[in-house]
């Protein structure tokens, strides 16, 4: 029968009760990851006709013996919607005694629980409408999780002519989403954006400067429950000059807060920086914490960055600690170019002397040097 996981609310696993004495001694006998007490109580995938299919391996899970019977736990939960079937069978454990009316089989699935409001794409990034030519990647965000296997069928770039552009997105051999299953990386080919590799050469950059393009999301994008998208997602946008610089954090604007209350500190950038690395490349720590807690906003075209602490500012010495992961939207970091060697971080220290008595943010390089510095007196 299917009962509920003990360890795990919310989860199912299949369970044989009421069994032979007998069989119980003979179950016991066997380790728990023993492959006789796996052959003795197997699930399988059904297939389309209602056979399971022999292509397909046994799930992957967990035999327990209980008092009176045996258990399968999933390593994975059961996904709704899909058909299982579950086999006993005591024979391999070699009772003679037992008849193979003994064998028994069971047929389930998980109902979909379905989600009150149509799926639909509720933002993409860079949320610009002008963006440059070696732009390196989008995230396109759903309202709910999404199912594997359909971008490369439904995500295409639409070119100047209204016509999808060809081996312009780079197709991974598995999507990029992320845990939530909501966001999706799509990246252009970086063998066509890096310069003097074979792409770039044979094809030229994925997209042309001067030019409008269109990021279509078609509504055949299922989501979790099996459903397609609401409607089609378009975004469109004209292509810049490529930027080819690294990250100057010496441009950044800091404006800090008040001391003593609660207002956010923000930081500006000259360029969009890439969205997904901002909600976590960017730290906040004290003298008395090496990470102050706060909630992070991003806007602006993704060139400015506030965060609002959750307790007040109190005077002191603060610093911006930035990862060493930070990218632009063209893939640009703090140390090089996307194409370009890398600088030192020698090149990226800038000494200078800090206030006492205010309230100071000091945005740090790779390596901790000292980058940059604004005050505020109290």
């Amino acid at each position: 029968m299917l009962d509920p996981d003990p360890d795990k609310p919310g989860s199912r696993c299949v369970s044989v009760h009421n069994l032979d004495p007998d069989l119980m001694a003979s179950l016991r006998t066997c380790p728990q990851a023993d492959p006789l007490l796996e052959s003795v109580l197997r699930v399988r995938v059904i297939g389309v006709g209602g056979s399971a299919d022999e292509d397909l391996p046994d799930i992957f899970g967990l035999r327990r013996i209980l008092e009176t019977g045996i258990r399968f736990i999933p390593y994975f939960p059961f996904e709704p919607g899909m058909s299982y079937r579950a086999i006993f069978d005591p024979r391999p454990l070699g009772r003679h005694a037992l008849s193979d009316e003994m064998t028994m089989s069971l047929e389930f699935s998980l109902p979909r629980d379905m989600n009150s409001a149509c799926t639909e794409v509720t933002e993409v990034f860079p949320s610009g409408d002008s963006l440059p030519e070696n732009l390196l990647r989008f995230y396109v965000c759903f309202s709910s999780p999404m199912q594997r296997g359909h971008a490369r069928n439904h995500i295409a770039l639409i070119g100047p002519d209204g016509r999808p552009v060809s081996d312009v997105l780079y197709r991974p051999p598995v999507e990029l989403w992320d845990r939530s299953m909501t966001q999706l990386t799509i990246l252009l080919d970086p063998g066509r954006i890096k310069r003097g590799v074979g792409p770039n050469r044979a094809l030229g950059p994925p997209l042309k400067a001067g030019c409008a393009y269109t990021l279509a999301v078609g509504s055949g994008m299922i989501d979790s429950w099996g459903r397609p998208l609401r409607s089609p997602f378009y975004k469109s946008f004209l292509v810049t000059e490529a930027v080819r610089e690294p990250i100057g954090i010496q441009h950044w604007k800091v404006l800090p807060p008040e001391p003593r209350g609660c207002q956010p500190l923000e930081l500006m950038f000259p360029r969009p920086l890439d969205w997904a690395l901002l909600g976590h490349s960017i730290k906040i720590a004290s003298t008395e914490s090496p990470r102050v807690e706060g909630d992070i906003r991003i806007y602006h075209g993704e060139r400015r960055w506030s965060f609002t602490p959750r307790s007040r500012w109190m005077p002191g010495s603060y610093r911006i600690r930035i990862a060493q992961c930070l990218e632009d939207i063209c893939g640009n970091n703090l140390l090089g170019a996307f194409d370009r060697p890398l600088r030192s971080a020698a090149d990226l220290a800038c000494e200078v002397h800090e206030r006492r008595n205010c309230i100071s943010f000091r945005t740090l390089a790779v390596d901790g040097t000292l980058a940059q510095s604004t005050s505020k007196t109290l």
